[in-house]
């Protein structure tokens, strides 16, 4: 009778021992002159031709389908045009820090972005290949100009971020526009997607006076979305619907979409004017949002429609108030 087990665990041997060839990886780097990282991967005999400097030549060398994936070094990866990431099972993940949250304006050493701030780009990334995964480091799409709409668009099924840093525009003329410099936007056919323990937004940019500071649920967004661990800030002090955390278009969600244990941050200067919801409701179809062990925080109330439901205490913002306690 053989041993299943024993044969299981050998197998299991096997894959990992021989797992730079089951799939190709590839590398990102800063630049191959003065790099640490670059001269510590030829140290490790990594091929040269296997190094790149610009995301657009990187993700050109990726294979659909076959599990490959891009490793990205610290630095401002900065592009002057917009990536459309369409090949299926590949990777994008941030070799560094296990922390990429709170990256700066002008970054510090050690962080890893993928930004644009020089040019008209719409979106850092798109992303329209299924089961794609982003990892560890973070995105900026910050410029004078309406129309660089954001940081990540997904329009593919079962995407998955995790450890990501979406900062979305703090330029002045992007948050007074109702849909540009939006970290993430979740457009068509996204399907399935998952975030875990990313940062999406920032109560650092400039203060929004309308659209959305978390992100955009465009029409045909689709459904059995998932937000685990994840913390959204923005800033805001104006009132009434226009601006808000999230938005969702008319016929966006299908179903269910799932928030656990995340945190939704409105900053407001000396707790002044707050906007009226944190999720701004257009969609008539039938659809539901599902709050387990979350705050929300520095808006009026969490939603006036009635498909966002809670399983906690009602978390809106009187409900994270400061608590004064009587001492004697």
């Amino acid at each position: 009778m053989p041993d299943m087990f024993k044969s299981r665990v050998e197998a299991l041997e096997l894959l990992k021992l021989a797992g730079n060839d089951i799939w190709w990886q590839f590398h990102l780097v800063k630049n191959k002159g003065t790099d640490k990282y670059y001269k510590r991967l030829r140290e490790l005999d990594v091929e040269d031709g296997r190094i790149f400097t610009t995301l657009a030549s990187a993700y050109g060398a990726l294979t659909a389908s076959q599990g490959d994936k891009l490793y990205v070094y610290p630095g401002d990866h900065v592009q002057t045009a917009q990536l459309t990431w369409a090949k299926d099972d590949t990777s994008l993940i941030g070799v560094g820090s296990r922390n990429q949250r709170h990256q700066p304006s002008t970054l510090t050493t050690g962080a890893i972005r993928i930004s644009t701030i020089t040019a008209n780009v719409s979106y850092v990334i798109t992303v329209t290949g299924k089961y794609v995964t982003f990892e560890n480091f973070g995105t900026y799409n910050s410029i004078n100009d309406t129309d660089n709409l954001g940081d990540l668009q997904i329009s593919a099924r079962n995407f998955h971020g995790k450890n990501l840093a979406l900062r979305g525009g703090t330029n002045a003329t992007q948050v007074q526009s109702a849909t540009s410099g939006i970290p993430l936007t979740i457009d068509t056919d996204a399907y399935g997607f998952r975030f875990d323990d990313c940062e999406i937004g920032s109560a650092g940019n400039t203060t929004r006076t309308t659209g959305p500071g978390f992100a955009r649920f465009a029409a045909a967004a689709g459904g059995a979305g998932l937000f685990n661990r994840c913390a959204f800030s923005m800033r805001s002090e104006t009132t009434g619907a226009n601006p808000s955390g999230f938005t969702v278009e008319e016929n966006a969600l299908d179903r269910l979409l799932t928030y656990r244990d995340c945190t939704m941050y409105n900053f407001s200067e000396n707790w002044g004017a707050l906007p009226d919801y944190c999720f701004n409701i257009d969609q008539t179809t039938t659809f539901d949002i599902l709050l387990i062990n979350t705050a929300v925080v520095g808006f009026d109330i969490v939603s006036d429609n009635a498909h966002v439901k809670t399983i906690d205490a009602a978390p809106n913002s009187a409900g994270c108030e400061a608590v004064a306690v009587a001492t004697s």
